[in-house]
C-alpha cells in the first residue's frame, strides 16, 4: 500500500511537470528578452520591472561564464587534491605512525593560506584562489579520513568523518564567499545525515536544524547549493516513511513552509514543503495505521491557499496528489479498523472516480472563471486514463479476491453520486449544448458506467476486461473527435496515441503467450510499422485541414 502511494506520487508529479514546461519556457523567454527591449528603448526599466512583477519573476543575473582558465584551475585543484590523498594512502605503511596524523595538516593550512592570498592579496588571480580554497577543503577531508583509518574508527561510526569534514569548511564557504566549498559542504551534510540515520537507527534532528539555521541562510544567491539542501531535506522526509520518524518529517515540513513564508520569491520551498507534508502523512499512517490523520487537512489547506494567492500552478498538482493520498490513507485506516482486506479492483476504480471528480472541478473552475482549470482537467484526465489502462489487463482483474473492500466500494459510490449531481447541475445550466461538451459528457458517462459494472460484478473477469478495453477505445475516439471539433492538434494527436497504445498493448497481451517468440516479434514489428505509417499520414492530413480552416 505504501509503495503504491509513493509510486503514484512520483509518477503523477513527474507527468504533470511536463504540462507546465511550456509555461516555464515562456517565463524564461520573457526574462531573456526584457533586457534587450530596455537596451533598445522599447520600454524603460520601470516598465520592465512592472512586467516582471506581473508574472512574479526576477531579473536574470548575468551568467558566469566558465572560461578555459577557470575550468583548468578548478580541475587542476581537484586533481592535485586527489593525487596527494592517493599518494599518502599508497605509501601509508612506510610512513611512521606518529607522522601520519599530522602530515596532511600543514599541507592543508598552507593551501588554505595560498587560497586566501590569491583571492584577496594578489590581484588578478581570484579564480586560482577559489580553486585553492576548494583544494584545502579536499585536503581537510583526506586528513580526517586518514586519521580515522589510523585509529581504526569502525564503519558504524563513519558519519563522524563526514561531520568533521563538513563543519570546518563552512566558515571557508561563508567568509571567503566560495561557492565551490559551499556546494561541497552541502553534499557532505546530505551524506552525513544518511550515514547517521542508517548507522544509529535514530532520527537525526540535528540535520534540519543545521540546514535551516546555517546552510540555507548562507546560500543566499547560490541556487545550486539551495537546491542540494532542499533535495536533501525532502529526501530526509521521504525516508521517514520507512524509519517511522513522524516528528522529524513534520519538523522538516514546517521548516520548509516557514522558509517560503519568509522568502516568497523562492517557490521551490513551497513545492518541497507540500511534498514533505505528504511524506509526513504517509509516515503517520505507518505508525498509527488504525488512526485517520485528520491533522493533515490543516497544512494542505493552508498550502492550497498559498498556491492560489501566489499563482503557483505547479504546486496545485502536488496539493491535489496529496489530497488523493490522504483520502486513500484514510480509507486504508478505516479498512484496518473494520477488518477489510485490500482489494485492487475497488482501489483502482476509486482512483478513477477521484480523477473524474477532479476533471469536473476543472469544468466548474473554467465556467466560473477561476484559476488553474486546465490543471484540474489535465490531472483528472491523466488519473482516470491511467486507472482505465491498468484495468484493461486481465492479469490485474484476476488478482481480485472476489471480496470487494466495502470502504473503497462505498467511497466510490459516494463520489459517483457527487459526480452525477454535478453533471445534472451542468446539464440544467446548459453546459452540454455544444458538440465538444457533449463529447466530454459521453466520455464521463462511459467511464462512470464502466466503473460501476466492474465494481458490482468483480468476479466476471472476462466481462470486466471487455468493459475496460471498451473504455480505452472511447477515450481514444473522444480525443480524436474532440480535437477535430475544437481544432486542437494536441488533443487529436493524444487520441491517436491512445488508440495506438491500445492496439500495441492488446497485441503484446495476447501474442506473448505464443510459443514461437520470433514470430511474435516479426509480426508485431510489421503491425506497428504499418499502423504508425497509416496513423501518422492520416494525422497530418487532418491537422493540415485544421490549420487551413
Amino acid at each position: 500500500m505504501i509503495f503504491s502511494l509513493i509510486f503514484w506520487l512520483v509518477a503523477i508529479y513527474i507527468a504533470m511537470r511536463g504540462f507546465s514546461q511550456r509555461h516555464r519556457q515562456m517565463h524564461r523567454w520573457l526574462q531573456r528578452e526584457l533586457p534587450l527591449w530596455e537596451e533598445k528603448n522599447i520600454i524603460n526599466i520601470e516598465q520592465g520591472n512592472t512586467l516582471l512583477g506581473l508574472y512574479k519573476l526576477k531579473r536574470l543575473e548575468p551568467a558566469r561564464k566558465m572560461d578555459m582558465a577557470k575550468a583548468l584551475t578548478l580541475v587542476g585543484a581537484i586533481f592535485v587534491g586527489l593525487g596527494v590523498i592517493f599518494f599518502v594512502a599508497s605509501n601509508w605503511q612506510k610512513i611512521p605512525a606518529h607522522l601520519r596524523a599530522f602530515m596532511l595538516l600543514p599541507i592543508t593550512l598552507f593551501t588554505l593560506y595560498a587560497g586566501y592570498f590569491f583571492s584577496y592579496e594578489k590581484q588578478g588571480f581570484s579564480q586560482l584562489g577559489r580553486s585553492l580554497l576548494l583544494l584545502a577543503s579536499l585536503f581537510w577531508g583526506g586528513a580526517i579520513a586518514l586519521i580515522g583509518q589510523i585509529y581504526n574508527i569502525p564503519v558504524s561510526e563513519n558519519w563522524y568523518i563526514m561531520l568533521l569534514w563538513a563543519f570546518p569548511i563552512v566558515p571557508i564557504a561563508v567568509f571567503f564567499k566560495n561557492d565551490y566549498v559551499h556546494i561541497l559542504a552541502s553534499f557532505l551534510f546530505v551524506i552525513w545525515n544518511f550515514l547517521y540515520t542508517v548507522n544509529n537507527n535514530i532520527a537525526n534532528y540535528y540535520y534540519p536544524i543545521i540546514i535551516f539555521t546555517l546552510i540555507l541562510p548562507t546560500a543566499k544567491n547560490l541556487i545550486i547549493s539551495r537546491r542540494i539542501n532542499i533535495i536533501g531535506l525532502v529526501g530526509a522526509s521521504l525516508y521517514c516513511c520507512f524509519y517511522k520518524y513522524e516528528w522529524l518529517s513534520l519538523f522538516i515540513s514546517a521548516g520548509l513552509l516557514a522558509h517560503y513564508l519568509t522568502q516568497r520569491e523562492e517557490r521551490v520551498y513551497l513545492y518541497s514543503a507540500c511534498l514533505s507534508f505528504i511524506f509526513w502523512a504517509i509516515t503517520f499512517f505507518t505508525i498509527h495505521q488504525q488512526q485517520p490523520n485528520i491533522y493533515f487537512l490543516l497544512p494542505i489547506g493552508f498550502i492550497l491557499y498559498l498556491t492560489y494567492r501566489d499563482d503557483l500552478k505547479e504546486n496545485l498538482v502536488i496539493c491535489l496528489v496529496g489530497l488523493m493520498a490522504w483520502l486513500n490513507l484514510t480509507l486504508a485506516s478505516l479498512s484496518q479498523i473494520w477488518g477489510y482486506a485490500f482489494d485492487p479492483l475497488s482501489f483502482i476504480t476509486f482512483q478513477s472516480s477521484l480523477g473524474i471528480i477532479i476533471y469536473n472541478a476543472g469544468i466548474i473552475s473554467k465556467k466560473k472563471g477561476y484559476l488553474f482549470f486546465e490543471v484540474y482537467k489535465a490531472l483528472g484526465y491523466l488519473v482516470t486514463f491511467t486507472c482505465t489502462y491498468l484495468l484493461s489487463f486481465r492479469l490485474v482483474l484476476e488478482t481480485d479476491t472476489g471480496k470487494t473492500n466495502p470502504a473503497y466500494l462505498y467511497a466510490s459510490f459516494f463520489v459517483t453520486v457527487i459526480i452525477i449531481l454535478l453533471i445534472i447541475d451542468k446539464a440544467r445550466s446548459g453546459y452540454f449544448k455544444n458538440k465538444d461538451t457533449r463529447l466530454e459528457l459521453a466520455a464521463l458517462l462511459a467511464t462512470l458506467i464502466g466503473n460501476s459494472i466492474m465494481l458490482t460484478n468483480p468476479q466476471a473477469v472476462s466481462v470486466n476486461t471487455v468493459v475496460a478495453n471498451a473504455m480505452l477505445v472511447i477515450f481514444a475516439l473522444t480525443n480524436i473527435f474532440l480535437g477535430v471539433e475544437i481544432k486542437r492538434p494536441f488533443v487529436f494527436t493524444l487520441g491517436i496515441v491512445i488508440f495506438a497504445l491500445f492496439i500495441i498493448t492488446r497485441y503484446i497481451d495476447l501474442g506473448w503467450k505464443l510459443k514461437e517468440k520470433s514470430l511474435f516479434f516479426i509480426v508485431g514489428g510489421l503491425i506497428i510499422l504499418s499502423l504508425g505509417t497509416i496513423l501518422e499520414k492520416q494525422r497530418r492530413k487532418i491537422i493540415e485541414k485544421m490549420n487551413t480552416q
